[in-house]
C-alpha cells in the first residue's frame, strides 16, 4: 500500500469517525428535542382548547360547518393530530386537511423506525368535553413527530453531504501535497536502480525538503565510500591475480627447465638401456621398458601441468591462437561433443593480465562443460567491441547441456571468474536454467591495459 493511499485512508477513517460521532450525538439530542417540541405543542393545544371552550362554548359547539371547534385553524400545529370525537367515536372535527399533505423531504422508514425505537412511546392525550353538565364527546390529541423526523433527517443528510465534500476536498489536497512531497522519491529509486546495475557514478541531486536532503547527502556519501572500497578491492584483486600468475609462470618455468629436462634425460637413458637389454641383458628388459613408459607418462603429466599453469602458446602466439589451441585440445578430449570457436577483431597487443584472465575464463567454462553440462554442442565466441570510447573484449561460452540454478554455483568456479573479471573493471553474466543449457557472457576492458 502506497504512502499516499495510506494517509488518505487514515484521514478518511478519522473523518468518518467524527461524522459517526456527530450523527450519534444528533440522534441523542433529537430524542430530547422532539419530545420537548411535541410536549410544548400539546400544552399549547390544550390551552387554546380550554380557553375557547370556557369563553365561547355555545358559539363553538353550534358551528354550522360541522366542525364544532374549527380545529382546521390549528393545522399549523404539525406535531399534533387533534380530533374531536362524539360518544360513538366518530370524528367530528380535526386539524388535519381532508387530503393528506406530503411532508417535504420525508425521512426514510428505517430512520423513523430507529427514532421510534430510541424514543419512548407516544401517548395520546384525551380531554372529555361536557356541555351544560352533559358529556358530548372527547378531544384526542395524538403526537405526530413525522415533521421533526424529517427535519432531523434533512439536518443529517445536509451535514453528511457537507462532510463528503469536505472529505473529497481534503483527500485531493492531501494526495496533491503528498505527491509533491514524494516526487523526489522517483529520483531516489532511479539512483538505487542505477546502483543495483553497478553504476557507481549515480548521485542524488539536492532536495528542498530537509529530510530528503539528508537522505540525498547520506546516499551520495555511501556511494562514494562504496566506489572507493570497490576500487580498492579491484586493485587488490589485480595484484593478487598478478602475483598468482607470476607464481604460476615461475612454477611452470621450473617444471619445464628442471623436471622436464630430468624426465627427458631419464626417458632417453631408459630407451638406450632398453635397446641394450634386448640383445645383451634380457633379464632387465622389462624393467627398462617400465622405466621408459613411466618417464613418458610423467612427461605427459608435466606437459599437462604446464598447459594449465601457463600455456606457452599464449606467450608465443597470443590470445587468439591460444584459445584456438584450447578449443582443439578440448575437442580431442571430448569426442561426444562438438565445439565451435570464432573470434573477431582481437587486438594484437593485450596486457598480460587481461590476456590471461580471458584465457582462464574460457578454460574454466570448458572445464565446467566437461564436468557438469553433459552438452552436445559448445560455442565459444570472443570479439572486440567499442563501447563508450573504450575497447572491451566480449567473451561468450554457450552450451546446450542440462543447465543449472544460477543461485547455486558451488564447485563451478564462477565466483572466482567473476572476481577476476570485475577486478579488471569488467563484468560477468550467467544465464542458465535447468534443462535449457548455459551461456556465460563477460566483458573485459582492454584499452587502458594495452
Amino acid at each position: 500500500m502506497s504512502l499516499k493511499l495510506r494517509l488518505n485512508l487514515i484521514i478518511t477513517g478519522l473523518l468518518m469517525l467524527i461524522v459517526l460521532a456527530g450523527t450519534i450525538l444528533t440522534l441523542i439530542n433529537a430524542r430530547q428535542n422532539v419530545r420537548a417540541e411535541v410536549a410544548s405543542a400539546e400544552r399549547l393545544a390544550l390551552y387554546l382548547f380550554d380557553t375557547a371552550l370556557f369563553n365561547n362554548s355555545a358559539l363553538v359547539l353550534r358551528n354550522d360547518e360541522g366542525r364544532p371547534f374549527q380545529l382546521q385553524r390549528l393545522d399549523h400545529m404539525r406535531h399534533l393530530h387533534i380530533e374531536f370525537r362524539d360518544l360513538q367515536g366518530h370524528v367530528l372535527d380535526s386539524n388535519q386537511p381532508r387530503s393528506p399533505r406530503r411532508v417535504h423531504s420525508e425521512a426514510p422508514d428505517w430512520f423513523e423506525a430507529l427514532l421510534n425505537r430510541i424514543t419512548p412511546p407516544w401517548e395520546s392525550q384525551i380531554r372529555h368535553v361536557e356541555y351544560r353538565g352533559q358529556l358530548i364527546g372527547q378531544l384526542v390529541i395524538t403526537p405526530d413527530p413525522t415533521y421533526e423526523y424529517a427535519e432531523i433527517w434533512k439536518q443529517i443528510t445536509d451535514s453528511t453531504t457537507l462532510a463528503i465534500i469536505f472529505f473529497v476536498s481534503v483527500n485531493l489536497m492531501i494526495a496533491w501535497a503528498v505527491g509533491q512531497a514524494l516526487k523526489p522519491t522517483e529520483n531516489i529509486l532511479q539512483a538505487l536502480n542505477e546502483l543495483e546495475r553497478g553504476n557507481l557514478k549515480a548521485r542524488l541531486p539536492g532536495f528542498d525538503l530537509p529530510e530528503l536532503a539528508r537522505i540525498g547527502e547520506k546516499f551520495n556519501r555511501m556511494v562514494e565510500t562504496l566506489e572507493l572500497s570497490i576500487s580498492r578491492n579491484h586493485r587488490l584483486t589485480q595484484q593478487l591475480i598478478t602475483l598468482q600468475e607470476e607464481e604460476r609462470k615461475s612454477l611452470a618455468r621450473d617444471l619445464h627447465d628442471e623436471f622436464g629436462q630430468c624426465l627427458t634425460a631419464i626417458h632417453t637413458d631408459a630407451t638406450v638401456v632398453l635397446r641394450q637389454a634386448e640383445t645383451k641383458y634380457p633379464e632387465i628388459k622389462d624393467s627398462a621398458a617400465a622405466i621408459s613408459e613411466l618417464s613418458r607418462h610423467l612427461m605427459d603429466l608435466v606437459k599437462g601441468l604446464l598447459q594449465r599453469l601457463r600455456p606457452g602458446i599464449l606467450d608465443e602466439l597470443g590470445l587468439e591462437a591460444a584459445l584456438h589451441d584450447l578449443a582443439d585440445t578440448w575437442q580431442s578430449r571430448n569426442e561426444d561433443a562438438e565445439i565451435q570457436f570464432s573470434s573477431h577483431g582481437i587486438p594484437p597487443v593485450i596486457a598480460e593480465t587481461t590476456e590471461i584472465t580471458a584465457y582462464r575464463l574460457v578454460q574454466e567454462c570448458l572445464t565446467n562443460v566437461t564436468r557438469h553440462a553433459q552438452a552436445k554442442n559448445v560455442t565459444v565466441t570472443i570479439e572486440r567491441e567499442i563501447r563508450n570510447e573504450s575497447i572491451d573484449l566480449r567473451i561468450s561460452v554457450r552450451d546446450d547441456g542440462k543447465g543449472f540454478d544460477p543461485n547455486r554455483t558451488d564447485g563451478m568456479g564462477l565466483p572466482g571468474m567473476r572476481e577476476r573479471v570485475e577486478g579488471l573493471g569488467g563484468g560477468l553474466i550467467v544465464d542458465s536454467s535447468l534443462g535449457q543449457g548455459t551461456e556465460i557472457r563477460a566483458w573485459i576492458p582492454v584499452r587502458d591495459e594495452a
